[in-house]
Formats: structure tokens, sequence, C-alpha cells
């Protein structure tokens, strides 16, 4: 209950994403559109991405209406979801203690909160693969074919959501069930591949049905220089993200070396962007880590879920450390692995500490290491929470102090674990709550709890600098509507995003270029046919002063509207000159 009341407060006031907002907005009003993922209402283009959150967030839009707390719907639900699913997959791991205390770190990680607030699919993502996790467990338990089959379809349901990445899961998946599962060595080999082929097969239904369509049938798949929904998917988000080229990368801005202007992959975890958004219990899941390769020795029958946590965390990290561009939201897929993990370790330690040996020490280290590192953590950001370094200090103190004092007093440990836990998580919900603040464009574009970070920077000095002056889009918008006649599109504008701002009131511009301003969705020669045709009146072209433009553009357009249309009076301005096409 918290947890939605902080996830959701003021929700409503929420800026939407100025990309994925206006495509959500298309998609909500034509079944059409949102069979396409089209992001313009003439489906001229799609998104760069598959569509699957965005088809939940058209269909909550399509029934609320097109309001933010209605677009951001499913990102909240599949948050609160996810902080029961935590408790459920860990509870059958190591126990209902566990559970609850995987549920309740999973919901106070910062970067959970701030993308239960976003049109970001990650937390869809997340939903899925706990739901198909909790049915592999199934699976490996019961050595039945059906729930193994329903983790084949969940798992294809999350690469609607997020591609390639959602497949990522099928390596501890796989791995796990050949050890461990109660079936002969040759059934399992036989009823994974019939799970995977089952997950091709999902996967691939929305691409399939794409790549089936002919191309003038169908949007330009963006994200792709050769109209590929096959580049789109597997190259512009999937190799590319790793340095390796295909038809368009570099066209596209896309490579360069792993880690690319973010520091040794090693580091990762401990970056700025990452520790604190993700990793404030670091310590407890190290203790974690421990117990389960120890259950790997021991402990047969929970296995394969150490296989599962051990390599949920293991290929994401890789996945992630391993890119070129990583954005920091990314991370959220790291965070059920390290919940169930910190939650293990938590349990362990409790139970060895009540235990007359040695190893009732841990708790109390424990304790204050995790309060070292919250105070080191919280130290890198000055400006924020300024109380907070030397609180995590103290509330760490104290309760390593009390942890060690009730070692004589069996009957106040309870109360010293729980003073402990309260100590340790300080941190993590004071950033979490800082996320109800979070309503602003940027919040929207590249969600993050606490201050400002350097990602939010880049973007407010990159992409959003970019956008019109909400004055201008209206004067623009009203010049056109008065002016318009039956073209199909009232105007062409050349960046998707800026699009957007017209799709949003109402107007049906022409998307040149799509996300990253450089696709050639829309040649001259086409241009001037529907010009001709009487389809095309306007075309809108950015102004010299113009900034943050995040690459450099396809050419073509800008440079064919000086020559083909005439300037509209009082539309030339520094930021933009809006042009007359019509003979």
């Amino acid at each position: 209950m918290c947890s939605a009341v902080v996830y959701a407060w003021r929700i409503g006031g929420m800026q939407l994403h100025l990309y994925y907002g206006p495509g959500v907005r298309t998609m909500a009003g034509s079944w059409q559109a949102w069979l396409y993922g089209a992001y313009d209402p003439q489906l001229t283009t799609t998104f760069d991405k598959a569509p699957g959150t965005f088809w939940l967030q058209a269909l909550s839009a399509r029934v609320f209406g097109f309001e933010p707390w209605a677009v951001l719907l499913p990102s909240l639900l599949a948050s609160l979801a996810s902080i029961v699913l935590m408790y459920r997959v860990v509870r059958d791991w190591v126990g209902p203690e566990a559970g609850v205390a995987a549920a309740g770190f999973f919901a106070v990680t910062p970067m959970v909160a701030a993308l239960a607030r976003t049109q970001i699919p990650d937390p869809v993502l997340v939903a899925l693969l706990l739901t198909a996790t909790l049915l592999w467990q199934r699976a490996v338990a019961t050595g039945r074919l059906k729930p193994l089959l329903w983790t084949g379809v969940l798992v294809g349901l999350a690469f609607q959501v997020k591609m390639a990445q959602a497949w990522l899961i099928w390596i501890p998946f796989g791995l796990g069930y050949l050890l461990y599962a109660s079936q002969p060595w040759r059934r399992r080999v036989t009823r994974l591949g019939l799970a995977g082929l089952l997950t091709v097969a999902v996967s691939l239904v929305w691409v399939g049905v794409m790549a089936a369509l002919p191309a003038g049938r169908r949007p330009w798949i963006d994200g792709s220089v050769d109209n590929s929904i096959w580049s789109m998917v597997f190259g512009y988000n999937g190799f590319n993200r790793f340095g390796v080229d295909n038809a368009g990368a570099d066209v596209l801005g896309i490579g360069g070396p792993p880690g690319k202007n973010e520091g040794p992959a090693w580091q990762y975890l401990i970056r700025d962007g990452v520790a604190p958004q993700i990793g404030w219990l670091y310590i407890l899941a190290l203790a974690g880590l421990a117990v389960a390769v120890i259950t790997l020795i021991r402990d047969r029958g929970n296995a394969a879920n150490s296989v599962l946590w051990l390599g949920w965390l293991a290929v994401h990290l890789l996945a992630f450390a391993g890119s070129v561009k990583a954005h920091s939201f990314y991370n959220v897929a790291l965070t059920p692995a390290l919940a169930a993990l910190a939650a293990a370790g938590l349990l362990a330690l409790w139970r060895a500490y009540r235990n007359p040996t040695w190893r009732r020490w841990l708790l109390p280290a424990a304790v204050a290491a995790s309060g070292w590192w919250a105070w080191h953590l919280a130290g890198k950001f000055p400006t924020f929470a300024t109380w907070l370094p030397a609180a995590t200090a103290i509330a760490a103190t104290v309760a390593t102090l009390v942890l060690i004092a009730a070692v004589a007093a069996p009957r106040l440990q309870a109360t010293a674990v729980a003073t402990a836990v309260a100590a340790v998580l300080v941190a993590p919900i004071t950033w979490t709550l800082s996320v109800t603040d979070n309503r602003t464009v940027s919040d929207a574009h590249r969600p993050a709890a606490g201050p400002p970070s350097r990602e939010t920077a880049t973007i407010l000095s990159g992409r959003l600098l970019r956008m019109l002056p909400a004055a201008d889009v209206d004067r623009i918008t009203a010049h056109v509507r008065a002016n318009r006649a039956a073209e199909r599109y009232d105007l062409a504008v050349q960046w998707a995003p800026q699009a957007g701002q017209f799709i949003t009131r109402g107007l049906d511009p022409l998307p040149i270029g799509g996300f990253t301003a450089q696709i050639p969705n829309i040649s001259t020669r086409r241009l001037a046919e529907l010009v001709a045709a009487g389809e095309l009146r306007y075309a809108l072209v950015d102004g010299p002063q113009l900034k943050g433009k995040p690459t450099r553009d396809y050419p073509d357009y800008a440079t064919w509207a000086p020559t083909a249309c005439r300037t509209v009076d009082g539309f030339t301005t520094p930021l933009y000159t809006l042009y007359d096409c019509a003979r």
C-alpha cells in the first residue's frame, strides 16, 4: 500500500515522454495504428522499438481517455505486481521471511519507483520476467511440461516489450532446468527446446507480420535506414548497442568501444548513475551471493533457484557493462536479482546471529559495512538530502551497537534486527521518496531518483532543447488550421519528437527522419509527389539557432524545402522557418 501511494503520488501531473507520448496518442485513436505501432496518425513511421508496452498504454488511454495517469497506469500496475511476484519467487527459494524482505527491498529501490511513473517499457518487462520465473520454478519443482511452456510464452511476450533483452533470461532458466529439473536428461533437453521454440514463435508474431507486409502497405520502420523490421529489432536495438555494425549503424550514431565515456566495465555497478539507483543493498546482496553458492554445493533441491538468481544477475550485468549504450534505467532489470540475493543474505545472517558461534558477528559487521557504503554513496551527492550521510552513519552505528549488545540478551535480538533493517533502509527510502517530485519532461525521458543525473543533463542539453517553445507550436498550429484544405498531412517536420508536439495538438504531421532525425523515410521525390497531389502543403525546417540537435540530420529534407517552397510571412525565426509548398 505504501508503495502504491508513493508510486502514484500526483501521477496525473507527470509529463509524458516527448517521443512515446504522442505515439501512444496516435495508437489510442486508431486500431490500425495500434496494430502497426505507428507513431503518427497517417501511419508514416513506427516507433523505433517493439510496441508491446505502448499497446497497453494505448488501450488504457482508449478506455480512460488520453490523460497522463491513464497512459502511465500499465507501468504503475506492473511495478506493483512485481513487488508481489518478488515475494512469491523468493519465498519458493528460501522461505516466506526472505520473500517479504525481497518484496520490501524491491519496493524501496529508487529506480523501481522512478520507472513506475513513466512510459519506459522496463517495468512491464520486469513484471513479465518475474511471472515467467514463477512458472519456471513450478516446472523445475514438479517436472510438468505445461508451466515450462507457459514460461516460454511469457518470455515471448516480454520480447514484445524489450525485444532481445527478454531472451537473456533463458540463460539461467535453461541452465537451471537442465541441471536440476526432475526429469531424465533427454526429456529435459526436449522440453527445454519446445519451450524455447514457443518463445521464438510468440516473440516473432508482430515482427513476422511486419516483415511479411509489403513496404508500401505499412509504415516505415523507425530505427532502420533500410525499412527493415529485422534491422530495427536486432540491429539498432540489438547488436549496434555493442558496437557491432549493421546496415546504417554509423548513420544512426550507434557504435564505439564497450564502456564508451562511462569508465571501465568492471566498475559498472559502482558508477554514480547506477549505484544510488539500485545498489544501496550491495553488502547484503554479497551475503546472498555466498548463500547461493553454498546452496549450489550443499542443497541440490534448491540449487536451481540459486542458478536462477546468480545467472539473472550475471547475464544482465555483462550485457549492460559491455554495451556502448546502456541507459541508467535499464538497470532495473538487475533489481530482482539484487533484491532476492539481499533477502537471502539477510535471512542467513539473521540465522547465524541467533547461533552461539563466531558467525553471530557477521550480521553486525554487515550492518556496519552497509552503513559505511550508504554514507559513502550519499556523500557523493552533497546537494541532495544534505542530512543523509550523517543520518546513515549514525543509524548504522546505533544499529550495530544494539546488535552487539543484544548478543547477551536473546529476547532483544528480534528488536535489534528490526533496528538494523531500518538503518539499512534509511538511504534507499529517502531516494525513493524523492520521485514524488518527478513531473518534468526530463524525468519522463531519463527517469531517476535523487538529484539530476549526468544522463538527465545530457538530455536537457541535447534532444529536449530541440523541442520548439509551446507558444511557437501553438502559433504554427493555428496558422496551419486556418489555411489547410483537404491535405493528408498538415505539415512536414524534420524530427519525430518535434512532430509529436503537433500530434498532441490534433494535427497530422509528416515526421521526417524518425527518432534520430536521420532515417531516409521520405525522399525528396516523394515529397514533391505529395505536394503535387495536394497531400502536403506546409514544411517546417529548423532555424540556425535551434540548439540541441542529437546527431546530424537526414539532410535531403532541409535542402528540399527552401528550393521547392516559399517562406510564410511572419514565420521565419532563428528557431524555425515555415514554408508553404502550395502551387
